[in-house]
């Protein structure tokens, strides 16, 4: 229910939004202070982890039961065995390496950044060996190498689902890299016999209007892509009225 607040009204209902100084509290602060508060260590475990089916080309199936409010609850959580990494690779051409790839969930052609998969990776990983591990397939899957490389972050994929390679790896993170000055210094591997998907050299003075598009919509990709372009200072244009 909405309700309409006074000055005073409205100063005591946000009051935890101002510091001692009088300042007003940042976003993110306030973010940090709140997942802080320990209703959101989460509900307790019942019980053990229960591995279920295997699923093939991604993990397994995860079964566990959880103490909720509504009392003893069973839930579903998928492991996914792979690494998952989405680059935004500028070659010195200015072009960004793209792919055309049809996959079984989406059952069309979809439009992402390489290279996806990486493989295992442990739990403890470093960004350093994460890095490492996505050049080798970003090179296998492109033929693209060198330049300057930038981790971006990561975006958690559909937090109620997804976990990574064991039940204790809490959310499936897509590690984000912006690649630039990236030299052709091999083919691209061929796709597997069970594959379709074809790369799309994008120039990089075009991809406002690939996003634009409704097109490019990968839920990695398209954060990843975003976050290059801010990285690049290459601001959105202004849209045609």
């Amino acid at each position: 229910m909405f309700q309409t607040l006074g000055p005073k009204g409205w100063a005591m209902k946000n009051s935890h939004n101002l510091s001692k100084g009088g300042n007003k509290m940042g976003a993110v602060d306030r973010f940090l202070e709140i997942s802080l508060e320990p209703k959101f260590a989460g509900w307790p475990l019942v019980g053990e982890y229960e591995l279920g089916e295997r699923i093939p080309f991604f993990g397994q199936v995860l079964n566990y039961k959880l103490e909720t409010g509504n009392g003893v609850e069973d839930y579903t959580s998928l492991l996914r065995h792979f690494g998952w990494v989405v680059v935004f690779g500028v070659t010195s051409l200015q072009a960004v390496v793209t792919l055309v790839q049809w996959k079984p969930g989406h059952n069309r052609a979809g439009w992402e950044l390489p290279p996806g998969g990486i493989g295992r990776v442990r739990s403890d990983a470093t960004h350093e060996e994460i890095l490492t591990r996505t050049q080798e397939f970003y090179l296998r899957e492109t033929g693209y190498a060198g330049g300057q490389w930038t981790r971006l972050g990561e975006a958690m994929i559909e937090t109620g689902k997804y976990r990574g390679s064991s039940p204790d790896d809490h959310g499936l993170p897509a590690h984000m890299y912006i690649a630039t000055d990236l030299e052709r210094v091999a083919e691209a591997r061929k796709p597997n016999p069970n594959e379709i998907m074809e790369t799309l050299l994008v120039p990089l003075d075009e991809f406002w209007d690939v996003i634009r598009s409704g097109l490019f919509k990968e839920c990695s990709a398209l954060p990843c892509a975003l976050l290059a372009l801010a990285e690049l200072g290459i601001a959105a244009p202004r849209r045609k009225r």
